[in-house]
């Protein structure tokens, strides 16, 4: 970086209070010379680009235009850092004071920095009540939780400038909320070799946040800051439409715009009025500017294109758009194809964003109606994951590109070498559409006191609590898990997965929960959870022990996986010698459990099973405490 640009950006950190700047951090072990590197290790090679001149370029301004974003002032090759990003929005501000208000959200990222939000209205009144008293859909709008993937960044950036300065008309249409950088941390990891499979811009910011988060991960456990923020916003707001701007790679295609709702999901009319309305004007739209939409792609195998796709439908609620989709809020997760030039990306973004906020302006009343409804649908049992179909996939046409493998003298085995040339396929399709685990709508879950991180959480995701004031004795379902192990992450890291056991963090729990029938005293500070409320799908899946997505699986309570108390051989054996004696029903039991050659050879677990059999066992061990009232 030229040091009066350095300087320049360091002086708009000072001056807007967003924390140290980038220098100050302490530098991480990558950061370091690039000049000890072989050129060729300096240059990404990518496939050659599909040649590309979509009428969307009519959206750009000059380069010279004194309201030219960061990024059309360079050619679209920068997109601007954290900083940059603020100092642009801030000027608008300043022009438009009326129009735009900016403003840092309730907490600082982990290394000090405000995160800051636009409100776009042309309402007096911005707050949450203004804004729903105007009449008019509100839109949340997030980037930057990847900041390497910056195309949403700055396709928001052009389009305020074009609500504001153009007096476009979409602003008498709609309110906007803009947070133009989610994972700001890692938008201030600044630099060259953020994105290597990635087709422009120069340099971005880092995929994870300064404690190493990949904040697409954290929607239901909440660790970092900066989802907590989105969570207050989304209380906060209750927006009528929710996005998510990422970019993704994998294999070369012709498709440069996707994006996917949570299909079926937990907000099913919703999802049937995005499908049905929206999408297919936006289809149009896209097409009309010279883009080529598609539903999400995610290759089953991206060395292997013949296994087919499937769209992003009913992953996990731990992921933005899914989790919106429990929360009630139709939301889209949107993936620009990150091996296009990252104009066409940009411009691709931009008229995604204008295409769908005209189509939610002119059917609004369809959206509330379809809000409506899924608020107030109670199903039960309630889907807590998908699977896969069950037969022959559905085979659907797919705009790929030719392709060959070739022998590689690097990894001994063939490579896939992607081309430019346009090229039909017929693809089966494999959406995530059957439920897989279920479970039924309890009355009610009792967290006990003690665990408050659990009930903070769920204060933070807007979850209603009651809360006792007093002790109070409660019939409950509690769970004892068996067969305990390190759970399996949804996408383990490809370096460290099998070398380090964990996962955004955290050591995931599998088991087998079995169902205890207790008599429980709640001490006061213990909360009580109703299913009915509005959120009760998004507690269910807090909570549900089976959930992929409950604080159980996420290690929230591994301090409760142990036995705090053991026997040892001296006393257990000839107490044990004196229980078979006693109970012919126990020695038939204990002939059984010999059949096991892994327990039959370990004389501890012998020992430990007498153990269990005794009330000097403890009755919490293997626990999961959060009491249910079925």
């Amino acid at each position: 970086m030229h040091l009066p640009l350095r300087l320049a950006i360091v002086s708009a950190f000072a001056a807007l209070h967003l924390g140290p700047p980038a220098h100050a951090m302490p530098a991480a072990p990558d950061y370091v010379d690039d000049s000890q590197y072989l050129s060729a290790a300096r240059q990404r090679v990518l496939p050659p680009d599909i040649p590309w001149q979509g009428d969307s370029q009519r959206f750009a301004v000059k380069a010279d235009d004194p309201w030219a974003t960061p990024l059309e002032a360079s050619g679209f090759k920068h997109t601007p850092a954290y900083p940059e990003t603020i100092a642009y929005l801030n000027k608008l501000a300043a022009a438009k004071p009326a129009l735009l208000k900016l403003g840092p959200m309730t907490e600082k990222t982990d290394q000090g920095h405000d995160m800051m939000m636009a409100v776009v209205s042309a309402a007096a009144d911005k707050s949450p009540q203004g804004l729903r008293a105007s009449g008019k859909p509100l839109i949340y709008v997030q980037a930057g939780i990847h900041p390497g993937e910056a195309n949403g960044k700055d396709a928001g950036l052009m389009l305020i400038r074009d609500l504001l300065i153009r007096d476009d008309a979409l602003l008498s249409k709609v309110n906007l909320l803009f947070v133009p950088t989610v994972n700001v941390d890692g938008d201030m990891r600044y630099g060259k070799y953020g994105r290597i499979n990635q087709n422009g811009p120069e340099q971005t910011g880092w995929r994870v946040n300064g404690r190493n988060l990949n904040l697409n991960r954290d929607f239901t456990k909440l660790d970092s800051p900066e989802i907590r923020n989105v969570a207050r916003a989304l209380n906060d707001y209750q927006p009528d439409f929710f996005i998510d701007t990422h970019s993704t790679d994998g294999v070369n295609y012709q498709y440069d715009v996707t994006y996917c709702n949570n299909g079926q999901g937990w907000s099913p009319e919703s999802s049937h009025w995005m499908d049905q309305v929206m999408t297919p004007e936006v289809y149009r739209e896209l097409r009309r500017y010279g883009h080529e939409p598609n539903v999400c792609i995610s290759m089953n195998d991206n060395e292997n294109p013949d296994k087919g796709y499937y769209p992003y439908y009913s992953d996990l609620a731990r992921f933005s758009n899914q989790y919106a989709d429990a929360r009630g809020i139709p939301a889209i997760l949107v993936e620009l194809h990150a091996l296009k030039p990252y104009k066409q990306q940009v411009l691709g973004n931009y008229v995604l964003y204008r295409s769908i906020f005209d189509s939610v302006s002119r059917h609004y009343d369809g959206l509330r109606a379809a809000i409506a409804k899924d608020r107030a649908a109670r199903p039960d049992p309630v889907t807590l994951s998908w699977k896969e179909a069950e037969g022959k996939p559905k085979q659907v046409d797919f705009k790929g590109v030719k392709f060959d493998k070739v022998q590689s003298p690097i990894t001994g085995d063939k490579i896939v070498r992607w081309s430019n040339q346009p090229r039909d396929y017929r693809l089966p399709i494999t959406p995530l559409t059957v439920p897989d685990l279920i479970a039924a709508r309890p009355k009610a879950y009792v967290v006990p006191a003690q665990w408050h991180e659990v009930i903070a959480r769920l204060r933070a995701h807007g979850v209603q609590l009651r809360e006792l004031n007093r002790p109070e004795t409660l019939d409950v379902t509690v769970y004892r898990l068996d067969d305990i192990k390190l759970g399996t992450p949804f996408e383990p890291d490809r370096e460290s997965a099998d070398k380090i056991p964990g996962y955004e963090g955290r050591l995931l729990i599998d088991g087998k929960p079995s169902p205890l029938q207790r008599k429980v005293t709640y001490p006061a500070g213990s909360v009580v959870v109703d299913p009915q409320q509005p959120l009760g799908t998004l507690a269910m899946l807090l909570l549900e022990p089976a959930s992929p997505d409950s604080f159980l699986h996420w290690g929230f309570f591994n301090a409760n996986l142990t036995s705090a108390e053991a026997p040892e051989a001296y006393v257990m054996e000839p107490m044990a010698r004196r229980m078979l004696a006693e109970s012919p029903a126990l020695r038939q039991a204990f002939q059984a459990r010999l059949k096991d050659p892994k327990f039959a050879k370990d004389r501890n677990a012998r020992l430990n099973w007498f153990y269990e059999q005794t009330p000097f066992a403890d009755s919490n061990r293997f626990l999961y405490p959060v009491g249910i009232v079925r």
